[in-house]
């Protein structure tokens, strides 16, 4: 098995521990501007960076080296669907969005019914032969969510604190990328939900 197949496999290793951190006790690392940081959200939002950089690794050196296989076609956009869909449905319900936290479920659907339907526009195509290549918009939509999340989990309560919503502008940008670049996707690839 090559490196970026490694790296693809161990981000996956990598979505338990992560949700493990949600579930260790409550200890504050310290406190800023009246803001409480909790260990295991830095913890988990250190193990969330570390795993986007694995992401962005693994590619770079498959396509760098001539190592991309159908493995890492299949799992690299599991892995990464994965970790962020772990990610939203785990910060449901924890309050750490500085403003606006009861939208996180409503974020949380739309962000991985867009996943399932680009999906499976991309299983139909795979069954008539047809690759479907990621857009510039979904890359600036993946981007944007791998700033935004551990933004929330680490640093939500401090710009709440300060009455600067920086984590939610940077998760509401992410969202409106997610529905702008799904629909985009499903627009240039219409051909799709053609009957044969």
């Amino acid at each position: 098995m090559n490196l970026p197949n490694k790296l693809t496999i161990a981000r996956m290793i990598a979505i338990p521990f992560f949700i493990a951190c949600f579930f260790l006790p409550e200890h504050v690392l310290f406190r800023i501007c009246g803001a409480e940081i909790q260990l295991k959200y830095v913890i988990a939002g250190a193990i969330f960076i570390l795993a986007y950089i694995t992401d962005t690794l693994d590619g770079r050196i498959a396509r760098k080296y001539d190592l991309v296989t159908d493995f890492g076609k299949l799992m690299d956009p599991i892995a990464d669907k994965l970790l962020t869909a772990a990610c939203m449905i785990m910060l449901i319900g924890r309050g750490l969005m500085s403003v606006c936290d009861f939208l996180m479920p409503i974020f949380t659907v739309i962000v991985i019914a867009r996943e399932f339907l680009i999906s499976g526009m991309r299983l139909v195509a795979a069954s008539r032969g047809t690759v479907m290549a990621a857009g510039t918009l979904g890359k600036i939509k993946t981007t944007l969510q791998s700033i935004a999340l551990p933004m929330v989990l680490i640093a939500g309560p401090f710009f709440r604190a300060i009455n600067v919503p920086v984590d939610f502008i940077f998760m509401l940008a992410s969202v409106v990328m997610t529905i702008w670049s799904g629909l985009d996707y499903m627009i240039a690839n219409k051909q799709i939900f053609s009957v044969k």
